[in-house]
């Protein structure tokens, strides 16, 4: 009878055990989309005060449903949910923190800040890319191979408009401000 009871405590310790760790790793997901909606509030809120913009932007939109599509892919996968949590997490927190570097780096007028300001701008940037990377290439390696192509046409795009005629002609007409 000992033995009986022996082995359903231990049924019962590693049934209650297996609960435990598997609600873990549920409740740190949960944390990290918490604090991502946060910081996406924060973006969000960043974009339309600064630069009165009211959507996000197509690349947030699409990580939105990359990551969205990812969580169900990965469902039954605790280790690499909590993985993506922790991704979105900081894509978020990067996308907020650019922002908000990139509005106070427009805004400042010390050299020596607004040197820092770019830095931590770029930083975040560098950080957001990779995470987008990592998402393209979990669900297709072709997702990666379009995003790289269509980040070379936006950087093509940018270095027309600044080789472009009439900015040089812009550049010329605005007045220099003293420092």
């Amino acid at each position: 009878m000992d033995i009986i009871y022996t082995i359903l405590i231990i049924g019962a310790i590693w049934y209650v055990g297996k609960l435990l760790l598997q609600q873990a790793p549920t409740k740190r997901i949960e944390k990290y989309e918490e604090f991502a909606e946060v910081m996406f509030r924060s973006y969000q809120t960043t974009n339309k005060v600064s630069f009165g913009e009211e959507k996000d932007p197509p690349e947030v939109s699409r990580m939105r449903d990359w990551y969205i599509r990812l969580k169900e892919k990965y469902k039954h996968d605790q280790t690499k949910l909590v993985q993506l949590a922790e991704d979105w997490k900081d894509y978020a927190f990067n996308l907020s923190s650019k922002n908000i570097n990139h509005y106070l780096w427009l805004e400042d007028e010390d050299k020596e800040s607004s040197d820092e300001r770019y830095g931590k701008t770029r930083e975040a940037h560098m950080k957001i890319e990779e995470i987008e990377n990592r998402f393209a290439n979990m669900l297709d390696p072709q997702y990666y191979l379009d995003l790289v192509a269509e980040r070379k046409k936006k950087q093509e795009e940018v270095e027309a408009f600044w080789e472009s005629p009439e900015d040089r002609r812009y550049l010329k007409e605005t007045p220099a401000t003293e420092p």
